[in-house]
């Protein structure tokens, strides 16, 4: 068996939460915070679901614009490939990923808060070097040499259950830590890792250098044949097979918040450290390549080369260009695959949270700094928010975000406690800027309908759910550990 760390899983948070504390489930952003109230349940799907999509270099803006009344891409006559390729960062990772609930609780025992989740997870990232870009958009523009490294080229994707068990504690009047353990069931993964992929072209010589690995693991068998050349699937013919687990992990999370005075309070989070051993089919695939390519030099022997035409029946009609060029690359291949388990890593996440209080458990603005780490890409984010709770019943939340140093749109939550029922919503990157898109320039000719699309950021994710609430009734003549929202839901009071 090897062990290696090939890939990196990657989610996504939705920072407006962070602030939002009425919130049940906020406590999967920072393990200390505690819900308000004593006992709160989240049920399947509808409990918390949240998703990701986006990048962090190019938004829609970027790709498709008006001119002259038309709407067009950059790669229309009209478009400017230059100034698409000059957005570009070094690296653009693209990611999305899927989490819904399965089932989540929390109660408190006086001073401590213990709770325990079980999440499903779909993960994907890819990430694409600017030269591929370079390639695709303008060739070889230099006529000696031209050299590509696309040696980032790398992705995943991943599903898989975590399951959590937390506990937060009040130490002092200042101090509040938290944390959870986690099992992690992974249902599959493939992923790719390059050590060198570079294209060199240059008058009468294609050269390209590659030496790269895949690793797959899921109810699918994969098996190579061909001497690895190619692939057979074998599916599985029973429910049981493919709910299988093909992988097993563990992770944590750690977190804190200090009350530096009345009106100053500091947190920090250190989330999903953990990683994946996978196992139930395994298939770690190994490639090489050394390809070089100066022209064609076979001609079929027996034929008579004497025209024109004779060269072109050759050429085109007897594919002797189009073998001669996949004959040299695949003879340039070397291909090898192994059935040994892998091991995978989650990206630890970083929050550093900084919360002012403006008017007492009415109005407060906060700070929070979120970064992640994609094979050593690191992926920054900075969200100011203002935080208003004006009636008991009613939390809020504006805030604006900068994103890898670029400005971004406006987010936004909202929490409303209906009787027992806690319900929210919120998203960090509101598309309040819109393009209007024509289905005549998509081919629907006079349809006369425009569609009203996002294009000013490079991101949208959402979070929502519908969470059970409830507090334990108390005598009013209890005394005791009040807590910190000095709060009274539901006619309750705290002791």
């Amino acid at each position: 068996m090897t062990s290696t760390l090939p890939v990196i899983l990657k989610a996504q948070q939705v920072n407006t939460l962070y602030f939002m504390e009425d919130v049940p489930v906020r406590h999967i952003l920072n393990p200390s915070f505690e819900p308000v109230t004593d006992y709160y349940l989240s049920l399947p799907v509808i409990g918390l679901t949240q998703f990701n999509i986006g990048n962090n270099s190019v938004s829609l803006k970027d790709v498709v614009y008006n001119v002259g009344g038309r709407t067009i891409t950059f790669l229309d006559p009209q478009g400017d490939k230059n100034l698409f390729y000059n957005t570009l960062k070094p690296n653009t990772v693209v990611r999305t990923d899927l989490q819904t609930n399965l089932i989540s609780f929390g109660f408190r025992h006086e001073s401590d808060y213990w709770t325990f989740t079980m999440t499903e997870k779909l993960l994907g990232t890819i990430n694409l070097p600017k030269d591929l870009f370079r390639i695709s958009l303008f060739g070889a523009q230099n006529i000696l040499n031209n050299s590509f490294d696309a040696t980032g080229l790398q992705g995943d994707i991943s599903a898989y259950t975590e399951s959590a068990v937390g506990y937060a504690t009040q130490l002092d009047k200042k101090w509040r830590v938290g944390g959870k353990l986690k099992l992690l069931v992974g249902s599959a993964n493939v992923s790719n890792h390059n050590n060198l992929v570079k294209l060199n072209i240059g008058i009468g010589q294609v050269q390209l250098e590659g030496n790269g690995s895949a690793s797959y693991s899921g109810p699918v068998q994969l098996i190579p044949v061909n001497n690895s050349q190619s692939i057979s699937a074998v599916t599985p013919t029973t429910l049981g097979g493919w709910l299988k687990p093909s992988g097993l992990g563990a992770g944590f999370d750690i977190g804190c918040e200090y009350q530096l005075n009345k009106e100053i309070k500091l947190s920090a989070a250190l989330n999903d450290v953990g990683f994946i051993h996978w196992s139930a089919n395994a298939l770690d695939y190994h490639s090489t390549a050394n390809y070089n390519f100066s022209g064609i030099t076979l001609f079929n022997n027996n034929s008579t080369v004497g025209s024109f035409q004779d060269i072109y029946n050759q050429l085109v009609n007897r594919n002797v260009l189009s073998d001669t060029i996949v004959s040299a690359l695949r003879k340039s291949l070397n291909n090898t695959s192994s059935n040994n388990s892998y091991i995978t890593a989650t990206t630890a996440k970083l929050n550093l949270g900084f919360e002012y209080n403006l008017i007492q458990d009415k109005l407060n603005l906060g700070l929070l700094s979120y970064s992640q780490l994609f094979r050593f890409i690191l992926t920054e984010e900075l969200t100011a928010s203002m935080n208003s709770h004006p009636l008991h019943w009613l939390d809020a939340s504006l805030s604006y975000s900068i994103v890898n140093g670029r400005f971004s749109t406006y987010g936004a939550g909202l929490g409303v406690k209906t009787g027992f029922i806690h319900w929210f919503v919120a998203a960090d990157y509101i598309p309040f800027y819109k393009a209007s898109l024509s289905l005549s320039d998509l081919g629907f000719k006079n349809s006369g309908i425009n569609i009203p699309i996002p294009y000013n950021s490079t991101t949208f994710n959402l979070s929502a759910g519908m969470n059970i609430v409830f507090d334990k009734m108390k005598p009013k003549s209890s005394r005791g550990l009040i807590h910190s929202k000095e709060r009274n839901d539901c006619n309750c009071e705290w002791f």
